[in-house]
């Protein structure tokens, strides 16, 4: 449908919420009210009766509460899902309205999995919690994230979801021009993409004189959201973050606090357990996440490759106790950097934090050779010869040598097919290397 349609549509659709139906406003209202621990004894039963993966594996068993749940399910990944796809559908499945997902494949191999369709019932009740608590009132969004639109096509518009979708692989003066003349024609407050890609158009904005005093909200996905990042667009230009960790299965939720390093879990979007190299519970480990909600195919006590790091803190978001985060790191296979006498460390423990305030608007580790580290870097506002010395010195440390260091300056960072910065390329395989 051509734009000079759906514009007036967009504007026309003053419902806010309701867009989403009633379901989602009445399961919002209950969020507070979960019991997690219910939930998951309600789905571990399910699974144990319905899913032919579990039937099999527990059969006879029943569960009774969370630690009755730890102590009886195994843990499974992307490779036992594969292995076992059919069995991990439910053999409700038919008479359950479903679709197919496949997750993006950058951090490995793909995976293809089923999700109710109405997923967007608990999904959206749970974002749209967080977006609101900037301010946002589901006003219009500039959707600036991985579409690619056809020739010809500057926007497209979504009057349903209130949003107008540019083209995120284009970032020519000319269309961020047209980009930043639609957002002010249309009163478009609201910017959402990844934070790498908001990063960019922002400093594109301001590079060809253009205001961004009208933006006030942000809400960026997928990446997580560094200080330098959070100092720039909410302190400095005043525009208030929305953000959040998740995944394609859908199986944890965890809020990023205030552009810090501080993470909130979401305890009633789903099970979500730090694992210690020696399989039990731990403050610092691999994240695994149970789903509460998809009784097409339940993913339960699943590894998701991803690892964080718990203060042991609990603290009271929207009546709930959420535990907190310090941290939360990528796969360790695809973030693991080859140092110099043959070890290698994690880019989490090797990156600069807040010990050197960096005039730089992003950095991107390359490997291509084992014990020699490349840095991308883009250049911020205020960058010296001194950010330059410190970045030499400290990889330098951290590589055994400044010999083993090489700093490259780039306009923007590589992205993967889904859009996203990547933290680190690289050629080499450290697989074999990782929880020895």
């Amino acid at each position: 449908m051509p734009n000079w349609v759906t514009l007036p549509l967009l504007h026309m659709n003053r419902f806010g919420d309701k867009v989403y139906g009633g379901a989602m406003k009445r399961f919002q209202k209950t969020i507070p009210l979960i019991d997690p621990e219910r939930k998951m004894v309600e789905m571990a039963n399910y699974a144990i009766r319905h899913v032919p993966y579990y039937r099999e594996r527990y059969s006879g068993k029943r569960i009774e509460s969370l630690a009755d749940y730890k102590a009886t399910f195994g843990f499974i990944d992307k490779d036992t899902v594969r292995a076992n796809y059919e069995a991990f559908i439910s053999d409700e499945a038919d008479r359950l309205p479903h679709v197919e997902l496949r997750t993006s494949g950058t951090s490995g191999k793909s995976m293809t999995f089923l999700i109710p369709a109405n997923r967007y019932v608990t999904e959206m009740a749970f974002v749209t919690r967080v977006w609101r608590r900037t301010g946002w009132d589901f006003g219009i969004k500039a959707s600036v994230r991985k579409k690619q639109l056809p020739s010809g096509r500057d926007y497209m518009v979504n009057p349903v979801t209130r949003e107008i979708i540019f083209d995120g692989c284009r970032s020519d003066e000319a269309y961020v021009r047209k980009i930043h003349a639609v957002m002010r024609r249309n009163g478009v407050e609201t910017l959402y993409c990844y934070p790498s890609t908001c990063l960019q158009l922002l400093k594109l904005f301001l590079k060809y004189g253009l205001d961004t005093s009208f933006i006030k909200y942000a809400l960026l996905t997928s990446e997580d959201v560094p200080q330098p990042l959070y100092r720039f667009i909410h302190d400095k230009l005043g525009i208030k973050i929305a953000t959040f960790y998740g995944h394609t299965e859908k199986l944890i939720f965890i809020e990023q606090l205030n552009g810090t390093p501080e993470y909130a879990v979401e305890p009633s979007y789903g099970l979500a357990e730090i694992i210690g190299g020696d399989g039990k519970d731990a403050l610092e480990g691999e994240l695994v996440g149970s789903t509460f909600y998809n009784r097409v195919m339940p993913l339960l006590r699943y590894r998701t490759g991803d690892y964080a790091v718990a203060t042991g803190e609990t603290r009271i978001i929207d009546g709930q106790a959420k535990p907190i985060l310090s941290a939360i790191h990528g796969r360790h296979e695809n973030l693991l950097v080859w140092r110099h006498d043959g070890t290698n460390v994690s880019t989490s423990n090797i990156e600069i934090h807040d010990e050197f305030p960096l005039h730089i608007d992003g950095q991107q580790f390359v490997q291509r050779r084992k014990g020699y580290l490349e840095l991308h870097v883009v250049k911020g506002e205020g960058f010296s010869q001194a950010d330059e010395d410190f970045m030499y010195l400290h990889y330098g440390h951290a590589m055994l040598g400044r010999e083993y260091v090489d700093i490259k300056y780039v306009d923007c960072l590589e992205c993967g097919p889904n859009g996203k910065a990547l933290q680190l390329i690289s050629s080499l395989n450290t697989k074999s290397q990782i929880d020895k």
